[in-house]
């Protein structure tokens, strides 16, 4: 009996330490009856981020953190972080671990998955980034208000001085004859309206004169917008022939002509050729007046007396016909 109440209490006392390292286990963020993988995350900084803090993915819980701490000699105090997911969950080798915090400050690691040809194993590393947090968010948001705010600080600063400025004694008269002149202003401003209502009273036959006149036009151009059309178009026919034409081709042409015809005036100035022999040499002319009154003579004659030169016998007998000289013409 004494060797049984012994072996209850030995019985007892496992069962306390094993549910007492249990518990601690549990409060440790461990499972005893789980199988789980192990996977590392390096960060910068871990924004409060402590051990048993959830891991998720998609807002359901798959995991938590198992260790937080700096890596030893670590130049750059970088953070470890040991996270244990459960062993049926396969995780892809890009996943993304991202340090999130909700609003009542609870911190958690969300795992994001990108698309990736393999898986990660137990004890790989998975890429990380923290999430900006509300505090954060808040003050990047309050960031462009403060600093309009200080800018309008500023602005109110200018505007007080300014205003300070305008109501001392100086400031304050010039502001009286200021406004006295704008008064004075006003006033011309409305004797020239006044002046101007009795000027387009007075003139109003005439403008609408004008203005018959001008629609007369507009009208004359609308009933003629045929005609003008025609008139543009054969302008731009001529415009588009002006522009087929090789101008300068011409003026080129004409220039050669103009050297051509300078040459022909320059060799009959100096006696070359038949028409500059007729112009510097008067014998040729001599000669030819002198055959012009020759042939004349001869035709003459040939008029007088035409059996000389053409004779016709019916019978065979002789023409025997006087001879009848032409008249010579004085040289």
């Amino acid at each position: 009996m004494k060797i049984r109440k012994e072996f209850i209490i030995g019985v007892v006392a496992l069962f306390t330490i094993i549910a007492s390292y249990w518990g601690f286990s549990l409060l440790k963020g461990e499972d005893l009856f789980s199988r789980e993988n192990e996977y590392i995350c390096i960060y910068d900084r871990v924004a409060g981020l402590a051990v048993s803090n959830p891991v998720n993915l998609n807002g359901l819980r798959v995991g938590k953190v198992s260790y937080v701490d700096f890596i030893p000699g670590d130049s750059a105090a970088r953070v470890m972080v040991k996270i244990k997911i459960n062993d049926d969950l396969q995780i892809p080798a890009l996943t993304l671990a991202v340090i999130k915090s909700d609003l009542l400050g609870v911190n958690s690691i969300e795992l994001r998955y990108r698309k990736s040809d393999s898986y990660a194993k137990n004890g790989d590393t998975l890429s990380t980034i923290v999430a900006t947090t509300i505090q954060e968010e808040v003050s990047m948001q309050m960031m462009p208000i403060k600093v309009k705010a200080e800018g309008m600080m500023s602005s109110l600063d200018s505007i007080l001085s300014a205003i300070k400025y305008v109501f001392n004694k100086d400031s304050q008269k010039n502001l009286s004859d200021a406004i006295e002149r704008i008064k004075s202003t006003i006033i011309n401003l409305e004797k020239s309206s006044k002046g101007l209502d009795v000027l387009m009273t007075e003139q109003s036959g005439r403008l609408d004169r004008i203005l018959s006149n001008v629609e007369n036009i507009t009208a004359n151009l609308k009933n003629n917008s045929g005609q003008i059309d025609n008139i543009i178009g054969n302008f731009s026919q001529l415009s588009d022939s002006l522009a087929q034409i090789n101008i300068q081709n011409t003026f080129s042409k004409l220039d050669n002509s103009l050297v051509e015809f300078e040459q022909i005036v320059s060799k009959i100035n100096r006696g070359e050729g038949t028409v500059g022999q007729l112009v510097h040499n008067d014998s040729l002319y001599v000669e030819l007046e002198a055959a012009s009154k020759e042939l004349h003579l001869l035709l003459e004659d040939v008029r007088l007396n035409p059996k000389r030169y053409v004779r016709v016998s019916v019978f065979g007998g002789k023409n025997n016909d006087s001879y009848v000289a032409p008249n010579k013409q004085p040289e």
